[in-house]
């Protein structure tokens, strides 16, 4: 029995030894983001994006939640937690929606994040975002809805109709005013009621006290041509 102590002592001993060498190589967990734009579509903050991120890798820790509901013009973050070193790579893309009305981002970014330890044995982190199809590095994830509909272009069109439709009245007007002075010409000319021959017999003294005032100065012009 007394041969067993040491042995258990020595046991007791690299355990120990053991447990503290693991321990000193566990690290603290870092917290990573994932800043993510979503750019104006309206300008009332009424669009929302839905964004996702997916790992590439099966190492790869999973995020704290792998959907974003982002409201235009405005940034979320997606989060993930490591403990270890090494190479994570993930990929974030734009759910497409329902609006028909609404072209959807297509773009998809390849994110890869760092980790390393330092010269502190402490946990250090980096992101690099790259878009798919491109070989340079983004400067950011950003992602832009467009709005189908061009509201300028019908504004337009209901300005040209507006126009024309006072264009239209416009010429009815005058075809309507003109239309209306004929009907009072031949309501004088051949109307039987009073006023049309009261109108008709003016004229009709007018023309001969014309007629009269012309043929007497003829004749004066002649008698003066023979007095002379």
């Amino acid at each position: 029995m007394k041969n067993l102590i040491p042995a258990f002592v020595c046991l007791l001993s690299l355990f120990v030894l053991l447990s503290g060498t693991q321990t000193a190589f566990a690290y603290e967990t870092v917290r990573v983001v994932i800043p993510v734009d979503c750019l104006e579509v309206y300008g009332n903050n009424t669009h929302t994006y839905e964004l996702k991120i997916e790992s590439e890798n099966e190492s790869s820790p999973m995020p704290v939640s792998d959907i974003l509901t982002i409201a235009e013009d405005s940034t979320g973050t997606f989060e993930i937690y490591l403990t270890e070193p090494g190479t994570y790579r993930y990929s974030i893309y734009e759910a497409a929606g329902s609006d028909t009305n609404i072209q959807y981002d297509s773009s998809r970014y390849n994110i890869e994040v760092y980790s390393e330890n330092n010269e502190d044995n402490e946990l250090c982190c980096s992101v690099i975002a790259f878009q798919a199809g491109a070989g340079s590095k983004a400067e950011s994830v950003a992602f832009q809805d467009i709005v189908l509909s061009d509201t300028v272009t019908t504004a337009a069109a209901a300005s040209t109709t507006l126009t024309y439709t006072t264009a239209v009245t416009k010429v009815t007007t005058a075809v309507t005013t003109k239309e209306h002075k004929t009907d009072i010409m031949n309501s004088i000319l051949t109307g039987d009621r009073f006023p049309a021959h009261a109108i008709r017999l003016v004229m009709l003294l007018a023309a001969m006290t014309a007629i009269f005032a012309f043929l007497f100065k003829q004749k004066q012009s002649e008698e003066d041509e023979k007095n002379e």
